[in-house]
């Protein structure tokens, strides 16, 4: 089962309601707020999955996890689009419960 989450986001209330609700359900949750310290991250950490949220500044998230994914293809990773008719990841509005979900799913 899935133990180590990172979650890439500089929405503080996302990151506040998505942290608590993994944590609840047993998960391991490190959290940062730009795309490019989730690359830093992954190459000096071991996570199960990579949650990552748009950025409007520095490395696109985009980038990041096309970078992630190359570095270690097994590695699972979300793209979330908080912005409305986003056209990749999980579209907007984010539904929390729909979203942990989709974690379970990954995990098993």
């Amino acid at each position: 089962m899935m133990k180590s989450i990172l979650l890439c986001s500089s929405n503080p209330m996302l990151v506040k309601n998505l942290y608590g609700i993994l944590r609840d359900e047993g998960y391991g949750v490190e959290t940062v707020e730009h795309p490019a310290f989730a690359v830093q991250l992954v190459m000096d950490h071991s996570f199960d999955l990579v949650i990552m949220d748009a950025e409007p500044f520095g490395l696109s998230a985009e980038d990041a996890i096309q970078i992630i994914r190359t570095m270690l293809p097994g590695l699972h990773v979300l793209s979330l689009d908080t912005e409305p008719n986003a056209a990749s990841g999980i579209p907007a509005p984010l539904d929390l419960q729909k979203l942990t979900r989709t974690i379970h799913a990954i995990a098993v």
